[in-house]
C-alpha cells in the first residue's frame, strides 16, 4: 500500500466519523473535516465526489439537508443552491440533458 493509498484511506475514514457524529457533537465533526482536507491538501489527494459537495468550505461542517443547510432551486440560474447554518452559499449548475 504505497502513501496515496493510505492518506485517501485516512480521509474517507475521517469523514465517514464525521458523518456520524454531525448531531451528538458538532465541534468533533468540525475537527474531523478540517484534519481530512489538511491531509488532502498536504498529499494532494482529492477528497472522495461522495463527500466533496457535501462540505462547506467555510466552517468545515457536513451538511445534512433540514438540519444545518437549507436547500433552495434558483430557476433563473438553473442552480441549485445550499445555504450553511454559517451563511455561506454554495452554487451547483443543472440542466437538462438533450437528445
Amino acid at each position: 500500500m504505497n502513501k496515496r493509498e493510505l492518506v485517501l484511506e485516512r480521509i474517507e475514514w475521517l469523514l465517514a466519523l464525521a458523518e456520524q457524529f454531525v448531531k451528538k457533537n458538532p465541534e468533533r465533526t468540525k475537527r474531523y473535516v478540517f484534519l481530512a482536507r489538511k491531509l488532502s491538501s498536504r498529499y494532494r489527494v482529492g477528497i472522495p465526489k461522495r463527500f466533496k459537495k457535501r462540505i462547506c468550505k467555510i466552517c468545515n461542517t457536513i451538511w445534512i439537508p433540514g438540519y444545518n443547510v437549507k436547500i433552495r432551486l434558483n430557476k433563473r440560474l438553473k442552480a441549485v443552491e445550499y445555504v450553511c447554518a454559517c451563511g455561506s452559499l454554495r452554487r451547483f449548475g443543472y440542466s437538462k440533458k438533450r437528445d
